[in-house]
C-alpha cells in the first residue's frame, strides 16, 4: 500500500509501506500559523503539534512555483488565491479551491507544481527491485553514443556499498536536486531524509563520476495519491478568532514521476471549515479501551486494551479500496504532468 503524510516526522508502518511527503499540505497549514498562530483543537491530535512545529518557507518551497494563503470567505480570500494561483499557472484547473465560500468560514490552500528535464533522456531499460522485473533508467552501456552525456548528469555523492548510496541527478533547474538515496531506512520519514542528505558532497574528484564501467539503472516512478487527514476533521478549534468552527475538509492530492527524460510534482492541498459540519462519527475500527466501573469509583472493575481481532468474530477481509486509475495522462487543473518522451535505446 501507499500513502500520503502531512509531515515529514511521520513513522513508518510496520510492516514499512511506501510513504510520499509533500510539501503543499505543511505550506497551507503554514499559512493557518501566520495568521492564527498555532492551531489548537480539542483535543489536540499529534499531527496538528507536528505540522505546529514544522518551519518551511522560501527556503524548501520557491514562492514562484507555489501559491498558498489562508483566511475567512469575507476577507476575500478566495478570490486572492484563485488571482495569484492563475497569474503563475495560467493553465489550472484546481479542484480542491472552492469557487466561493460564506463569509464566517475559513480555508486554507495550497498548490505547487514543479518540472525538471534532464539535458539527455537517459537510455530505457529493464531493472529488477525486491525480485521482480520493473522498467527502469540508465545507461546503454555501449562504447558510443549519449552514455558520456549521461554520465556527467549523474553526481555521486557518497558510496559504502552495492546496496548503500547517494547520487544527484542533475537537471535543467540547478536551484533543483533529483537526489536518490538506496540507504537503510530510520525510525521516520524524516530522519531518514536527514541520514541521506548528511551524505551529500562527501565524494570529491573522480570518485564523484561515473565510470565508464559503472552502471546505473534507477525504476521509473509514477503514482498519483490522494490522503484525508481524518484526525484533523471535526475537533473544536480554540482561540478567539476561530472558536466554534472545526475543520470539514483536510486533504491533500500529489502526482509525482521520475523517468528517463525528468521528474515532476503536482500537488494541491485544502483545509476549510465551509460548508455544514460533518455529522460525528461512532464506529470503533481501530483499537480502543472497553471499561467497567462503578458509578462514582476512581478505579474500574475491568479494563480490556482491544489491540487485535482475537477476541472477535471475524467475518471475513475487509474490500479493498477502488484502485486510482493508472496511467500518465493527468484531470483538468494538473498542468506539466505528462512525462518528457523517452529516449531510444
Amino acid at each position: 500500500m501507499a500513502s500520503v503524510c502531512a509531515s515529514l516526522s511521520t513513522p513508518f508502518s510496520s510492516p514499512r509501506e511506501d510513504l510520499v511527503f509533500c510539501a503543499t499540505f505543511a505550506l497551507a497549514w503554514e499559512t493557518l500559523r501566520a495568521r492564527f498562530g498555532p492551531i489548537r483543537m480539542e483535543p489536540q491530535p499529534a499531527l496538528a503539534d507536528a505540522l505546529n512545529a514544522a518551519t518551511l518557507g522560501a527556503e524548501v518551497v520557491d514562492p514562484a512555483w507555489s501559491v498558498s494563503g489562508a483566511g475567512f470567505g469575507g476577507e476575500g480570500i478566495v478570490e486572492a488565491l484563485r488571482a495569484e494561483l492563475f497569474s503563475k499557472f495560467p493553465d489550472a484547473r484546481p479542484e480542491y479551491l472552492p469557487e466561493k465560500v460564506p463569509a464566517d468560514d475559513l480555508l486554507a490552500y495550497g498548490y505547487l507544481s514543479k518540472v525538471l528535464k534532464f539535458g539527455t533522456t537517459f537510455a530505457v531499460r529493464e531493472g529488477t527491485f525486491k525480485g521482480s522485473r520493473v522498467r527502469a533508467f540508465g545507461l546503454d552501456n555501449r562504447a558510443f553514443g549519449p552514455d558520456p552525456a549521461r554520465r556527467a548528469q549523474v553526481v555521486v555523492h557518497d558510496w559504502a556499498a552495492p546496496q548503500d548510496f547517494v547520487i544527484e541527478l542533475v537537471a535543467d533547474d540547478l536551484d533543483s536536486r533529483v537526489l536518490v538515496a538506496q540507504i537503510a531506512p530510520a525510525e521516520t520519514l524524516a530522519a531518514t531524509v536527514a541520514s541521506a542528505l548528511g551524505r551529500l558532497d562527501r565524494l570529491g574528484g573522480e570518485e564523484r563520476q561515473l565510470a565508464r564501467d559503472e552502471a546505473l539503472a534507477i525504476p521509473r516512478l509514477k503514482f498519483d495519491l490522494e490522503m484525508m487527514f481524518g484526525d484533523l476533521i471535526g475537533r473544536p478549534l480554540l482561540g478567539e478568532e476561530l472558536h466554534g468552527k472545526r475543520f470539514g475538509e483536510a486533504k491533500q492530492r500529489v502526482q509525482f514521476h521520475l523517468n528517463e527524460g525528468g521528474a515532476g510534482a503536482t500537488s494541491e492541498a485544502v483545509i476549510g471549515s465551509y460548508g455544514p459540519p460533518p455529522p460525528r462519527s461512532f464506529q470503533v475500527t481501530s483499537p480502543f479501551l472497553a471499561l467497567l466501573q462503578r458509578r462514582g469509583a476512581s478505579a474500574p472493575y475491568l479494563a480490556a486494551w482491544v489491540e487485535s481481532t482475537a477476541w472477535m468474530e471475524v467475518l471475513g477481509p475487509v474490500p479493498p479500496p477502488a484502485a486510482t486509475p493508472a496511467g500518465w495522462g493527468s484531470p483538468p487543473g494538473w498542468p506539466g504532468w505528462e512525462p518528457p518522451p523517452s529516449g531510444t535505446a
